[in-house]
């Protein structure tokens, strides 16, 4: 091609768009055409994020503050309540009638007449009245505000426990992604080998050197791999999502660890010294149980009288908000409920089988939960002696590897047994990733049961 000026123009503009399209590698192409954004982030970053974004977190803090009004509204079981009514009526009923004449201090000698009273004209009364009520006593209601006030502090645990949780989520996926992202390198790595080994069987297949058999043997060992590949590839999509979903990120945001998977070890010793203690899960349920006693006081109280104030200043007048007749009124309310058809009785039974509920719950966690810590420290210990036994076998398969392959480049070796070498190499590499990832899960299993960070 003779290279005119147009011609150097159009490679020009190639070149320039080659060279912007390579400067942006924190961008990947999808399917359709659209860029996904990758982030590179730490285990820390995206605990960060979780205690702003997760939505079982957000959740969790609607039902504190619900708990948290409820409780304001105990309020009215001991400060004044307040009011003011405007009300209207016109009528011409001769009680009515007589009754606003008087509240409006407007009643006359002519309104005693018999004819006016037995017959009056229609009449028109705004009354204008503010009120005010105080309790006074209402044992009931006071033990009920500490139910309230109990419930108050089981939701904040609950929102305490719902944070761990949500963090114990994101760590597993966050380590879980890892996990796919390293296993995707160890079938590469596997891949490369046996695509050279496929190679190296179809020249031996050519001269003659291999059945085909053996040659196609090695070409089923590199398809597998590949199969494998698409498999881990299609279970890191899942797992990426599975983090944007916790961490209440955009599909488009691809997430690629900036940590790894380190092989912290920990001595039987520390893992027997450790102790469990309450959580936040366990620590709403004592709260619970003490809501219930307080139910229950509550229900019985209902049988005591209660005593309440209230007063009233009234202003009745022919015109809307007028000020001619003025009136108050205060008094004293005491009422005692005798008899309601057993309902505060079973309002007593209701609240004895909550409270013996709440304490079957709280007693069944306890010691659920110190099984679970019990079970995650075997957990730990268990996945150090198998990433131990894993990387002594990822060591000696590696080693068996590489001279089969040396005797096999030599004519030395039979096709089979090198694909078994690699075989057995790939799984064990395989086997210590899954040995790692357990020792990792097991431990923010551990971390979530004790709600602190475990250092070696």
């Amino acid at each position: 091609m003779k290279l005119t000026i147009p011609n150097l123009f159009r490679v020009a503009i190639i070149m320039m768009f080659g060279s912007v399209i390579s400067f942006h590698p924190l961008h990947a192409q999808t399917n359709n055409g659209a860029k996904d954004e990758v982030r590179k982030m730490s285990l820390s970053q995206v605990l960060a994020i979780t205690e702003e974004a997760n939505f079982q977190v957000r959740m969790a803090e609607a039902d504190m503050d619900i708990a948290r009004s409820q409780y304001r509204q105990t309020n009215a079981a001991f400060l004044p309540q307040l009011s003011i009514e405007e009300t209207g009526v016109r009528t011409n009923d001769p009680l009515n009638v007589f009754g606003f004449r008087l509240k409006q201090e407007a009643v006359t000698a002519a309104d005693f007449d018999p004819a006016r009273l037995n017959d009056p004209d229609a009449f028109t009364n705004f009354s204008t009245k503010f009120e005010v009520r105080q309790p006074l006593l209402n044992a009931d209601m006071l033990f009920k505000r500490g139910a309230v006030k109990n419930q108050l502090n089981a939701a904040e645990e609950q929102f305490k426990g719902t944070l761990e949780y949500a963090r114990f989520q994101v760590k597993d996926t966050y380590y879980r992604l890892i996990l796919m992202r390293e296993q995707l390198e160890a079938i590469d790595k596997s891949l490369a080998a046996a695509r050279e080994n496929e190679r190296q069987a179809g020249n031996f297949f050519e001269q003659q050197m291999i059945s085909k058999a053996d040659y196609l043997a090695a070409k089923v060992r590199m398809l597998e791999l590949e199969s494998r590949k698409s498999r881990v590839q299609d279970q890191l999509i899942t797992v990426q999502d599975n983090l944007n979903f916790l961490l209440g990120m955009e599909e488009d945001v691809k997430i690629i660890p900036s940590d790894s998977m380190q092989t912290p070890r920990f001595s039987e010793d520390h893992l027997q010294n450790v102790e469990p203690g309450m959580n936040s899960e366990i620590r709403a349920l004592k709260y619970q149980v003490s809501a219930a006693e307080q139910m229950l006081r509550s229900s019985k109280f209902s049988f005591v009288p209660s005593i309440n104030l209230f007063g009233n200043y009234e202003f009745n007048d022919e015109v809307l908000l007028g000020t001619e007749g003025e009136s108050y009124m205060i008094g004293a309310t005491l009422k005692w409920n005798l008899f309601s058809g057993f309902n505060n009785v079973g309002k007593v039974m209701e609240s004895k089988a909550q409270l013996n509920k709440a304490k079957i719950a709280y007693e069944s966690r306890s010691f659920k939960n110190r099984l679970d810590i019990e079970k995650a420290k075997r957990s730990i210990s268990q996945a150090q002696v198998q990433l131990e036994f894993a990387e002594s076998s990822v060591e000696q398969a590696a080693e068996d590897y590489r001279i089969r392959n040396d005797r096999y480049e030599q004519g030395m070796e039979k096709t089979t047994d090198l694909l078994a070498a690699e075989a057995k190499l790939s799984q064990s590499r395989l086997q210590r990733l899954d040995a790692l990832y357990q020792y990792h899960s097991s431990l923010a299993t551990l971390e979530l049961l004790l709600e602190r960070e475990m250092t070696p």
